[in-house]
């Protein structure tokens, strides 16, 4: 962390408000629904006892949640393109966007399509203490229809030209990113070089090209056919990420847990560790938050690694959000680097 001043830090936070991202992919819906099991009585229809649902709480996620986290850094601007159902669900994701202050003018919402949601039951009983139960899931099974491939491939091609950097997330599958907008996606980023593309794909990282690619460790090793059973230490993992930079032509970062980050290219690898965390701590969200963080950094003119060291900040602020899909603001970015670098001077 000591590679990043806090003057430094400074810089980049205050020229995000004039930033202009592009985020395109899966935009997905958290749902939280906390049950209280102290209410419960058995049900006279069948032998079970229902979950008495006392408080919800909704927000982004999936790509969605990468919006929200770059419009809680403050980016100026903060376009999504993907497609939503003409469901409840997108009703209530399209509100949290859109008072989020994110721009929904090119996304589209389809009756052929399910908005994807996460639903995430929570159970309290008399210890007072929430437990999480089985996720309920909502997704679509069909690929993407022509005509909303055709959508979004135009949407983007319109809003690259306007874009400082642009964020794909491509989580689902089948999902927005299909291999037809992956393929415009891909001649975008090579008619654009001047423009950083930073991709985040649960499936398909090692079909992008032309792009920096953010994958996590077991992604990598998926990638490059490697079985995820097998051992993965730091110089296995090393390879693996030059290998796949070579194949996009551009470098990549490798997500490692609670060791932060490899920035890999086809010369080098930068370790950026991880920023302090206090727990106990919920992982959900610290992809998302990186891939944020390390986007708005490259979209105002930072470096690769000021751009992980961003990111691994906002991870660790998020990661200690229990029980949400939480983002990082830059009060909290600071802090972080504070946290980071007292702790560096006392080891």
């Amino acid at each position: 962390m000591r590679t990043l001043t806090f003057q430094r830090l400074e810089e980049l936070l205050s020229m995000l408000s004039k930033a202009r991202v592009l985020l395109i992919g899966d935009l997905c819906l958290d749902a939280y629904w906390y049950a209280d099991m102290t209410r419960s009585e058995l049900s006279r229809e069948t032998p079970r006892f229902p979950l008495p649902i006392v408080a919800e709480s909704y927000s982004p996620g999936g790509a969605a949640n990468v919006a929200a986290n770059l419009a809680a850094l403050g980016v100026g601007r903060v376009q999504a393109i993907g497609v939503l159902g003409e469901d409840w669900r997108g009703d209530i994701l399209t509100h949290e966007l859109i008072d989020r202050s994110i721009d929904l003018s090119a996304v589209v919402r389809s009756s052929q399509r399910t908005t994807a949601t996460y639903i995430k039951p929570i159970r309290r009983g008399y210890d007072g203490v929430w437990q999480e139960d089985s996720r309920l899931d909502f997704q679509d099974v069909e690929p993407l229809p022509a005509e909303l491939e055709d959508a979004v491939v135009a949407a983007a091609r319109k809003a690259v030209k306007t874009a400082d950097a642009v964020v794909i997330g491509d989580q689902l599958d089948p999902g927005t990113v299909t291999p037809r907008v992956r393929a415009a996606l891909i001649e975008l980023a090579e008619a654009h070089p001047e423009r950083p593309f930073i991709v985040d794909s649960r499936k398909h990282i090692s079909e992008f090209r032309g792009m920096i690619l953010k994958p996590n460790e077991l992604e990598l090793a998926q990638a490059m056919r490697r079985s995820l059973e097998e051992a993965l230490d730091r110089t296995t993992v090393s390879e693996m990420g030059q290998s796949l930079a070579r194949r996009a032509g551009r470098p990549c970062f490798v997500t490692i847990g609670a060791d932060g980050v490899l920035l890999c290219d086809e010369c080098d690898v930068i370790h950026i560790p991880a920023a302090p965390v206090r727990p106990p701590l919920d992982i959900v969200g610290a992809g998302d938050a990186f891939l944020a963080a390390s986007s708005a950094a490259l979209a105002v003119g930072a470096t690769l690694e000021e751009a992980g060291i961003l990111g691994n900040l906002a991870a660790a602020v998020v990661v200690e959000k229990l029980n949400q899909t939480g983002t990082a603001s830059p009060g909290e970015l600071r802090e972080r680097l504070r946290i980071a670098q007292q702790g560096e001077t006392t080891t």
